[in-house]
């Protein structure tokens, strides 16, 4: 029970991440030509683990709003459904980025490498939305496991 705690209680370190990706994505705004690659690729890899972190929540801890969610399966399947095909759309751009020197020769070094580095980071991004699915599905199940009163409970907000 412990472990459950202080993992919630690490969950919350994700709003460093989410408040720094905004930053570096205000830096790319303000000078795109300075910052553009760069800070995009890390704050991509920087929401992935926006996501892993709040993988770590507690899934015995549903808000109202969640159990109101819940208690509608085919809006889960929809969820399930984005989530997954956000996944793989982040897992086929990093494919693409990382082989972008075989699909557009010509590029300069300097660009390659970068844009590499931000199809390893859209890898991380991947796992992060991964992370957040099973977050949703184990709660998922935890609301269908749980007695008819809380399951109740959501319905009537």
């Amino acid at each position: 029970m412990k472990t459950i705690r202080i993992f919630h209680v690490l969950s919350h370190a994700r709003w460093v991440f989410f408040v720094w990706s905004v930053y570096l994505m205000i830096q790319v705004f303000r000078d795109p030509n300075r910052y553009a690659l760069a800070n995009t690729g890390l704050a991509v890899f920087l929401m992935g683990l926006f996501l892993g972190f709040l993988g770590f929540s507690d899934i015995q801890r549903l808000s109202r709003r969640e159990r109101k969610e819940f208690a509608n399966p085919k809006g889960m399947r929809i969820t399930i459904a984005l989530l997954l095909s956000a996944a793989g759309f982040t897992f086929f751009m990093g494919v693409y980025l990382m082989n972008v020197d075989l699909l557009r020769p010509g590029l300069k070094e300097t660009v390659l490498v970068e844009m590499k580095t931000v199809g390893y980071h859209c890898f991380a991004l991947g796992f992060g939305f991964l992370c957040y699915l099973k977050l949703i599905s184990d709660k998922y199940m935890h609301y269908l496991s749980s007695s008819g009163r809380e399951k109740d409970a959501g319905r009537g907000s």
